[in-house]
């Protein structure tokens, strides 16, 4: 179908520029009319090369966590100064750099010309605006609070994206470390140990055991590389068809949970996500039954979302929070007792906002604490490897002084 960019003005004269896909010109006009707008001009966007070269390279391109904050943010800000909603995406589509979200705006603003709600047209791009965020900006529309909701929104993707960022600065030493240790013993193995096994070989003694390895290590990277690297791409790609499957991701979100640092700060990042999304859901209109569904399906652990439904089949039954989540063991004690008062007291919202604030103190307290925690596997690794090498490379010379002597 066509699209035209047009221009167009308000009652007070305020002027409007954007883009429509309609069959002809005189259906931009009719939208607009309805509207409430005065078409000024309508014409066909040509298709240009670069046009077409930028539409192929937006398929390939990912919106990130920073522009859907912005967009979030912005757009209540915008909305709160009382600008409408149509003028408020083109003001941000202006504002935009990356094309693939500049174009998916300018598809929200045409659905919503066509007569589509504003959760309506998110709905259509599930992957770039999860499900939480399509069903608060739908109980914000029926409140008349779409500006306080986005706002909410734009605070809990902020969270999410500064506990990632933490976690990455505080893994980025340890990541470099093990990935020098590993490289320098590749290289050890490959270039070094190669030249000492013609020196080993002149003479009829059996070689050290650890030399042995070493040199069976060589032996199977210079001669096998090609298996080696097939087997690793076929083992990741098994794994990521297992994490596809019910099974296999219940597996695998077990296992994380259990790990012996990671586990528990995984645990916690989780339930303080689960806490403040929930709460953020029923300060928005959004019935707390509806609101565990979506946090269900929107937490990225299947252990705990498992939690979650069970509570919500509870909740429908008639039952409260407290009791399920009591029992699940994924929550502490004092989480669940927390939850208990805030039903009681019939302040559950706040109540699950300061359990996320406590979740989070505690998952920012392990993140900084992360590399020194980590510094003990590290010096494992490093004394093991660099054993094996010095055993490896010095235990035969020992063995050839002797034989000379």
């Amino acid at each position: 179908m066509p699209v035209y960019n047009y221009k167009a003005k308000d009652k007070y004269g305020v002027a409007l520029q954007g883009t429509m896909e309609a069959s002809t010109p005189s259906v931009v006009a009719g939208r607009l009319s309805n509207m409430g707008y005065v078409p000024v001009y309508i014409l066909a966007k040509e298709a240009t090369l670069q046009n077409n070269l930028e539409e192929l390279l937006a398929r390939f391109q990912k919106v990130k966590p920073e522009d859907m904050i912005v967009f979030a943010r912005q757009l209540s800000s915008i909305l709160g100064a009382g600008v409408p909603l149509l003028e408020s995406l083109e003001a941000l589509y202006e504002q935009m750099v990356g094309y693939k979200f500049k174009s998916i705006i300018l598809q929200i603003r045409r659905d919503i010309e066509s007569g589509s709600s504003f959760s309506e047209a998110l709905e259509k791009h599930k992957t770039v605006f999860p499900l939480v965020f399509v069903f608060m900006v739908r109980a914000g529309e029926k409140a008349g609070i779409l500006g306080e909701v986005l706002e909410r929104l734009a605070k809990l993707m902020e969270r999410d994206y500064e506990n990632v960022q933490k976690i990455k600065s505080s893994t980025r030493y340890p990541i470099i470390v093990l990935t020098a240790l590993v490289v320098a013993f590749m290289t050890v193995v490959t270039f070094v140990i190669p030249r000492f096994s013609a020196l080993y070989s002149s003479f009829k003694t059996e070689l050290p055991l650890p030399t042995r390895i070493l040199l069976g290590l060589n032996y199977v990277i210079v001669n096998y590389w090609y298996i080696i690297l097939l087997v690793v791409i076929g083992a990741w790609y098994l794994f990521r068809r297992a994490l596809h499957t019910e099974r296999g991701k219940l597996w695998w979100d077990h296992l994380m949970l259990s790990l012996p640092v990671f586990g528990p700060l995984v645990n916690k990042l989780i339930l303080a996500r689960f806490c403040r999304m929930l709460a953020s859901m029923l300060k928005s209109g959004i019935p707390v039954v509806e609101g565990l569904t979506i946090t269900s399906d929107t937490v990225e652990n299947a252990v705990i979302s498992k939690v979650i439904r069970d509570v919500r089949e509870e909740v429908i039954r008639g039952g409260g929070l407290a009791e399920p989540l009591r029992g699940s063991r994924v929550f502490p004690p004092l989480a669940v007792q927390m939850v208990a008062i805030g039903e009681k007291a019939g302040a559950l919202e706040s109540m699950l906002t300061k359990i996320a604030d406590y979740f989070d103190r505690d998952a920012d307290y392990t993140i900084t604490n992360l590399t020194p925690l980590l510094e003990p596997a590290l010096i494992l690794v490093l004394a093991f490897l660099v054993v094996l090498l010095a055993m490896g490379v010095f235990l035969p010379m020992w063995d050839m002084v002797k034989f000379i002597k």
